[in-house]
């Protein structure tokens, strides 16, 4: 279901809404001309709220409006496995200015699913932002949902500090300075745009630094300095940037036999 309406979200545009402008009337550019990324989700179905929903991969997503009266829709996310980051739809049609702030959009369907919603666009300096109510028929399942969707004009996007290959250079615990082999040192993480990471751990066997099998997930942007960080066992960890984003703070906490321990790890960032 989630990814239904993740999916049904994005593509909401493809049908009419009416949209209230922010800005000057007079503007001859109309404002929906432009490309558009996806930035935030926010979902309250039957009653239940949900936010966060958005993966990295799923924040890939664009729709595009095109001066000519066309616009391109790309809907992006993981696979079952959540291990490859894909092009999931890609939608071409036409729109049109109604006047009155309302927009009508063309050669797009649903399959299997009815809507009965009521749509409201604003625009908000770089943002789009789209409110959906009503109902939803899925499967013979009639469902009341609220949608709230937050578009950023793709020209503002800026990339995660996060993004880019990091080396470890310290290691923390308790607020004592753990001493690094050289090997240790070697260690490193690669976080890319669509939400995979890769690790690399290294350590001595005998005279030989040996690295282990390469360690591979997803990572998420939480807000406020949060991430999740899969395959690892804290749920959420703090991570911070210094020094013109050259260096990265790790640090999280966790529980072993009702003792919290606290790491802070220190990596250098080693993209060239």
């Amino acid at each position: 279901m989630k990814k239904l309406l993740l999916f049904l979200s994005i593509c909401l545009i493809a049908a009419s809404f009416n949209s209230c402008n922010n800005d000057d009337d007079n503007n001859s550019t109309d404002q929906i001309i432009g490309k558009w990324r996806v930035n935030q989700l926010f979902i309250k179905i039957d009653g239940q709220y949900e936010d966060d929903l958005l993966t990295e991969c799923d924040k890939k997503s664009t729709i595009q409006f095109f001066e000519n009266g066309t616009y391109q829709l790309n809907v992006f996310e993981f696979n079952d496995n959540e291990s490859i980051c894909i092009a999931q739809e890609t939608i071409n049609g036409t729109w049109e200015n109604l006047d009155d702030h309302s927009y009508n959009l063309q050669d797009f369907e649903i399959p299997g699913i009815t809507l009965s919603l009521e749509v409201n666009v604003t625009f908000d300096n770089n943002k789009m932002i789209l409110t959906l109510s009503g109902t939803m028929n899925f499967e013979g399942e009639e469902i009341d949902v609220m949608v709230k969707i937050i578009f950023i004009d793709n020209d503002d996007f800026k990339p995660d500090n996060i993004i880019g290959k990091w080396q470890l250079e310290k290691e923390i615990e308790n607020g004592i300075e753990h001493e690094l082999t050289e090997c240790a040192k070697k260690m490193n993480i690669q976080f890319f745009e669509d939400g995979i990471y890769e690790e690399k751990d290294f350590y001595n066997e005998g005279l030989e630094c040996i690295t282990d099998e390469v360690k591979k997930g997803n990572w998420k942007n939480l807000g406020n300095n949060m991430y999740e960080i899969t395959d690892i066992d804290v749920p959420e960890i703090k991570v911070t940037f210094e020094s013109a984003n050259t260096k990265m703070i790790v640090e999280f906490s966790e529980t072993i036999d009702n003792i919290t321990h606290t790491e802070k790890l220190i990596f250098i960032n080693v993209n060239s």
